[in-house]
């Protein structure tokens, strides 16, 4: 009877031991997983921040050369001014000299109307005459000369206001009147969206957007993100009904009214992914990341966002990260349910928001 006992103890060991064992291979598996997770995750961090510094190299160099040509034409201006007032300087002394032939010719005319020999005096009248002529010509010059010096310094100080109405519209994020765009590709999930048009276009950092179908605004815009040619812009919180998403195609003008940031409101827990069925298909991923499905219960929607963008229109957001906690914006650990008698158990999500494990 004793043996008996003992076999039945040893077989139940001996299945606990092997059922212990194939957890730990499900868990260096999931391990594993996460590790590769990890990397990936890491490796667009890395790609999206260097992009970002080369935009805003791009930036600086051209707000450098704005600020160059600004400088170089307000030096012209002012050469142009000084050449201006030597110009209407010399304008003066040429009436001046034209005055004072006139004044000759007439005390010359007095003369001959007092002289006897006519033939001499008429020649020196001709004389007189055609400086005369020279004179007005070299006036007549002068006074189109002036003319046309004005009319450059009109348009260097108009083109100086220009620059410097494009430097101040840069500086505040404040894009053309006129600006049209399209979405290129919207990820109404994730609340941003992807644009047509970047800053060779007249798009700026921060500029406020709105998306039109119609004649109909149905959502607001501020881009985050500026490259050459396209533009990242993260919708506006509550500036769009519920039931309405922004689709590629849809059309993006100047805001007509500058965004104002939304009310802070308390932040919610994110909900309990459901747990996966052994054996269900795996539900295709929305992460445009390329965050991995495999079944796994999504990860929290703060921390899936590489770029950080606000959740869509409509929706609450995601809770903040604790104090202290991951510089990756991991998700917290969920509420404790309501009745619960004992305190919720240290949170053991990744850091770098991988799915978690199968239970």
């Amino acid at each position: 009877m004793a043996w008996k006992i003992l076999s039945a103890l040893a077989a139940v060991c001996l299945a606990g031991s092997a059922f212990f064992a194939w957890k730990n291979q499900e868990r260096l598996k999931n391990e594993r997983a996460r590790e590769e997770y990890t990397k990936k995750n890491l490796t667009s961090v890395q790609e999206h921040k260097k992009a970002a510094d080369e935009a805003k190299t791009k930036h600086t160099t051209a707000l450098a050369e704005a600020n160059k040509e600004l400088e170089k034409a307000k030096a012209d201006a002012t050469d142009l001014a000084t050449k201006v007032q030597e110009k209407e300087q010399e304008l003066a002394q040429a009436k001046t000299n034209l005055e004072g032939v006139s004044k000759v010719v007439k005390e010359l005319q007095a003369k001959i109307d007092e002289a006897g020999d006519i033939k001499k005096l008429m020649a020196t009248i001709k004389d007189l005459e055609a400086k005369k002529k020279e004179a007005e010509g070299a006036l007549a010059n002068q006074n189109q000369r002036f003319a046309s010096a004005q009319e450059t310094v009109k348009n260097l100080t108009d083109s100086v206001k220009a620059a410097e109405e494009r430097e101040a519209r840069g500086r505040k994020g404040i894009v053309e009147p006129d600006f049209t765009a399209k979405v290129a590709q919207p990820f109404n999930e994730w609340g941003f969206v992807v644009l047509s048009k970047g800053n060779g276009a007249g798009v700026f950092a921060n500029a406020d957007l709105e998306v039109k179908r119609g004649q109909d605004v149905i959502g607001k815009l501020k881009v985050r993100n500026v490259e050459q040619a396209t533009s990242v812009a993260d919708i506006v919180p509550g500036s769009m009904a519920k039931d309405q998403v922004i689709r590629s195609g849809d059309l993006v003008v100047a805001a007509a009214v500058p965004v104002k940031a939304p009310a802070t409101t308390a932040p919610t827990a994110p909900p309990t992914a459901p747990a996966a069925t052994p054996g269900a298909p795996a539900a295709p991923s929305s992460d445009p990341f390329g965050a991995p499905a495999g079944g796994m219960a999504p990860a929290a929607p703060a921390a899936s966002d590489p770029f950080g963008a606000a959740p869509a229109g409509g929706m609450a957001p995601a809770a903040p990260a604790a104090p202290a906690s991951d510089p990756f914006g991991a998700a917290p650990a969920p509420a404790p349910a309501a009745g619960a008698g004992t305190p919720a158990s240290p949170s053991t999500a990744d850091p770098f928001g991988a799915p978690p494990a199968k239970p």
